[in-house]
């Protein structure tokens, strides 16, 4: 007998139905005919269970007419067992299918146990290759499944499916002995939230973003004319219609702009904007780096931005790597959204809808909160515990000033102060740093003066950096768990910053997961995340309701792993994400 069962026709759906009814675990896996949910079609559906033939159902010909047995079906297991969920979870929901209850994501599970022996790669291949022992053909990955169905192609879409089951009952095992399952909960849950958010995407404003791309183009221009006593005018070349201007200018140049700084009496190992920097205030430098920001604006978003949405949605819908460091923090592409540049203009062309809001919350200084939690600082959980802004606190210790004398531009410099001296920074680096990330001066006798001051003001961060520089940790774990193994030549600085970012990370994938939950059944939508900030969009009517729950859901999430440290999710409603 086959070991799968093949169903075309609503008439065999309904004699084998109630055969898998029953099961508490089953393996779920699909077959398309492309990548996008929204223009490529679902064409096999596969439901393993342990006991019974896997279910290969022909979506061309089940769906719509079959939707509510199937539905019926996923709905009666407490697990649902997938390789790589958000992309199964996008095509089924694109077919009017809904994936609920708890999820157990082989690839995910995967990404988490390469550090606790598992395979590097963890395409289902790999997996069931490491785990099994099971060498697993994917020659049919790449089959057109538009027209008449092979037995090939229906062995295969069978196999991938009851392999999940087998997967699961080792890799669970392997999650328990290495103490992930918390961490592996948060992934499993946010899962919902990543394909919830890819399927919905963002909209985009198209005409005012052509307006701000016409904008920087000619910002670009004029910055270009100015530059020109620089680096020498252009020839004019006469067209048949028009002149041309034809210059060799390429500020990605390394040897070209080393030759113009050197004219300018500037000596610079590299012409990277770190290094540049720190001589920002040289009319020429100054000029180059605002020239290489607009370029960078243009080539990187705003010419290529219009050509990423998607013709169905009329939205953007970008891809989420829910692992992208190995911190556990998410990356982002096709466009990557985390990178759109801050300036209002650009972020003003991100709305909702007519008649909707965005509602916006980040976390406040989430990873200074972590930090404070690893290291016990008693300062430092005083001060979170009385409300008072850290860095307006760190800017008096450092300076020996009054906080209440603090100016604005003094709180500036101690965010750098802040953010670089507790992952590791030396005083050359802190003074580097301030300058390129805050834009703030100090000289090197100021940098290793507010480093001293600042190990001897926050003991408990003193002590931290000792203790990992002198044991060295070969693996350090974030407060959910997430394990991360460092190499032969990883710094202390990685040592200080992997477990600090994977706790934020950690952190808002909580959130994320709870708030899928939430928000089943209203007009709220997740639109973006970045890093330690989500964006939803709702109908303006529910604005302020929506703004409670999403502040709520984050300080939870937060404070399930900060247990000393309260902590505090800002939140804002606005027309677009420019109202942050």
């Amino acid at each position: 007998m086959s070991s799968y069962i093949f169903i075309n026709n609503i008439e065999d759906l309904e004699k084998v139905k109630d055969n898998y009814l029953a099961g508490k675990v089953c393996g779920v896996d699909s077959e398309t005919t492309g990548l996008d949910p929204l223009m490529c079609r679902l064409r096999l559906l596969q439901i393993a269970v342990a006991g019974e033939q896997t279910l290969v159902i022909d979506c061309f010909e089940l769906l719509p007419v079959g939707k509510a047995i199937i539905q019926e079906i996923l709905d009666s297991f407490d697990i649902k067992v997938f390789q790589n969920a958000k992309f199964d979870i996008k095509f089924l929901k694109a077919n009017g299918l809904e994936i609920k209850g708890q999820l157990f994501d082989t690839m995910l599970a995967g990404q988490l146990l390469r550090t606790s022996g598992g395979p590097r790669r963890v395409a289902l291949a790999e997996l069931a290759n490491h785990y099994l022992g099971v060498a697993l053909s994917k020659e049919q990955q790449r089959s057109d499944f538009s027209g008449k169905l092979s037995e090939e192609q229906l062995e295969y879409g069978a196999k991938d499916a009851e392999i999940l089951l087998k997967l699961r009952g080792v890799m669970i095992l392997e999650l328990k002995e290495n103490k992930l399952i918390e961490v592996a909960r948060v992934e499993f849950a946010c899962c919902y939230a990543i394909a919830h958010m890819e399927y919905f995407g963002i909209h985009v404003d198209l005409n005012m973003w052509q307006k701000l791309t016409k904008q920087i183009e000619k910002s670009k221009e004029e910055c270009l004319n100015k530059l020109y006593p620089y680096i020498g005018y252009p020839t004019v070349q006469l067209g048949l219609f028009e002149e041309r201007k034809i210059s060799d200018f390429n500020p990605n140049s390394h040897k070209q702009i080393l030759s113009l700084l050197e004219a300018q009496g500037i000596h610079v190992d590299n012409t990277s904007k770190h290094a540049l920097a720190l001589h920002s205030k040289n009319p020429f430098v100054k000029l180059l780096l605002e020239y290489r920001h607009l370029e960078k604006q243009l080539n990187t978003f705003l010419h290529t931005i219009p050509n990423q949405i998607n013709p169905v949605s009329k939205r953007l819908h970008p891809n989420y790597g829910q692992n992208g460091a190995f911190s556990g923090r998410m990356s982002c592409g096709n466009p990557n959204i985390q990178q759109i540049p801050r300036e209002k203009e650009f972020r003003a062309c991100f709305n909702g809808t007519k008649g909707r809001k965005l509602v916006i919350a980040d976390y406040s200084q989430i990873e200074l909160r972590v930090i404070a939690q690893f290291a016990n600082d008693t300062r430092m959980i005083q001060a979170y515990k009385d409300g008072e802004d850290l860095h307006r606190l760190t800017a008096s210790l450092v300076l020996q000033k009054d906080i209440q004398d603090i100016t604005k531009e003094e709180r500036q410099a101690a965010k750098a102060v802040n953010f670089g001296l507790v992952f590791g920074m030396g005083a050359a680096g802190l003074k580097s740093y301030a300058a390129n990330t805050y834009g703030t001066t100090m000289t090197m006798e100021e940098a290793k003066l507010f480093k001293k001051r600042y190990f001897v003001a926050y003991k408990g961060v003193n002590n931290w950096h000792w203790h990992i520089k002198k044991t060295l940790p070969i693996s350090s774990r974030t407060l959910a768990g997430r394990k991360h193994n460092y190499g032969s030549d990883s710094g202390m600085s990685g040592r200080f910053n992997t477990p600090v970012q994977g706790t934020a990370a950690d952190i808002l994938k909580n959130a994320l997961g709870q708030l899928y939950l939430e928000i089943q059944g209203t007009s709220i939508i997740m639109v973006a995340v970045v890093h330690d900030e989500i964006v939803l969009e709702c109908d303006a009517s529910e604005a302020e309701q929506t703004a409670d729950l999403l502040k709520r859901i984050m300080e939870e999430a937060g404070n399930r792993y900060l247990k000393d440290i309260p902590v505090i999710a800002e939140v804002s409603i606005s027309d677009s994400w420019a109202g942050k």
